[in-house]
């Protein structure tokens, strides 16, 4: 068995598994930056009240900004319909596919499809969970948490 030890080899990567993504949302902040738009990235676990809390925060801001809503969810488009029709705000559905988590390429796919550019603000609503979304960096100008009593402390 010794003789076999002498044969292995261990490399040591440095780089991040997230290093293309990072440097994506970073380039995708600088553009956002650069248009003037501010991107709010809401995290929650399900049900703890991400959807109801937009639409109370849209509808006290949107005589004052320009606003645009991006949901994301696995598979069901519920959440873009509820802010369209109670806010009247632009509001699209990113389909994850299964994915728990949207990355700074999804962002940047939902970004262009809204039209952001006629846009101040920008809320997405990301996937319902906690531990998916919280290690991708989106490419938002600010991440946003919302938690619930059921989740504990």
């Amino acid at each position: 068995m010794k003789e076999h030890m002498d044969d292995i080899k261990t490399i040591v990567v440095n780089r991040s598994a997230y290093a293309n993504n990072d440097l994506e949302a970073d380039l995708l902040r600088d553009y956002l930056f650069d248009h003037r738009t501010f991107l709010i990235n809401v995290m929650s676990s399900p049900g703890a009240g991400k959807t109801t809390t937009l639409i109370k925060l849209i509808n006290y801001l949107k005589n004052t900004f320009k606003i645009g809503v991006m949901e994301a969810d696995i598979d069901s488009n519920v959440d873009a319909i509820n802010v369209a029709k109670e806010t009247g705000v632009k509001s699209i559905q990113l389909h994850t596919s299964g994915m728990c988590h949207l990355d700074a390429g999804m962002t940047k796919t939902g970004l262009d499809e809204i039209g952001f550019k006629d846009l101040d603000l920008i809320f997405l609503e990301n996937v319902g969970n906690l531990v998916c979304p919280a290690e991708f960096d989106t490419g938002a100008t600010m991440d946003m948490v919302i938690l619930s009593i059921p989740e504990g402390d």
